[in-house]
C-alpha cells in the first residue's frame, strides 16, 4: 500500500463515522466540528480558546464561530479568565454536559457495533496504533 493512501483512509474513516453519528444525533443541532468540540471540552474543561484551537488543530477564527454558536445554544460558557481578562475560559453548561454524554454514548455504540461486525480487526491494536500516531503528531507541535 502506498503511504499516501493513509491520509485517504483516515479521512474516509472520519467522514463515514461522522455521517452516521450526525444521523443519530440530529436532534442536538450540532455539526461535526461542534460535536468534536463538545467532547473535547467535556474531557478538557476550563481551557482557554487558544489552547483548544492548538490542541484540536482548528483555525482560531473557526473555533470562535463554533463557540459562539454553541454559546447561543446554551451548551458552552465563555468566561473571562481571572488573571487575563483578554482570554476566555471555556466550559460546558449542564445542557452541554448532557449533549456531550449523548455524543460519547453514540460514538461508543457506533464503534462497538463496528468492531462486532468486523472481528477481523483487532480493536485494541487498532486503537493503540491510532493513539500512538495522534500522540506523535501532538508531540511534533510542542
Amino acid at each position: 500500500m502506498p503511504l499516501y493512501s493513509l491520509s485517504k483512509f483516515i479521512a474516509g474513516i472520519y467522514r463515514h463515522s461522522k455521517t452516521e453519528f450526525n444521523q443519530q444525533i440530529a436532534g442536538l443541532d450540532v455539526r461535526a466540528t461542534q460535536s468534536d468540540l463538545l467532547l473535547f471540552i467535556y474531557d478538557n474543561p476550563n481551557l482557554v480558546q487558544r489552547e483548544i484551537a492548538t490542541e484540536m488543530v482548528i483555525d482560531p477564527s473557526l473555533l470562535a464561530r463554533d463557540l459562539r454558536k454553541l454559546s447561543q445554544q446554551k451548551l458552552v460558557t465563555r468566561t473571562s479568565d481571572t488573571t487575563d481578562k483578554r482570554v476566555n475560559r471555556i466550559n460546558l453548561t449542564p445542557a452541554g454536559i448532557r449533549a456531550a454524554e449523548r455524543l460519547k454514548h453514540t460514538m461508543i455504540s457506533w464503534w462497538d457495533s463496528f468492531f462486532t461486525q468486523h472481528p477481523e480487526i483487532d480493536q485494541t491494536a487498532f486503537s493503540d496504533q491510532l493513539q500512538k500516531v495522534y500522540e506523535a503528531l501532538q508531540n511534533t507541535k510542542n
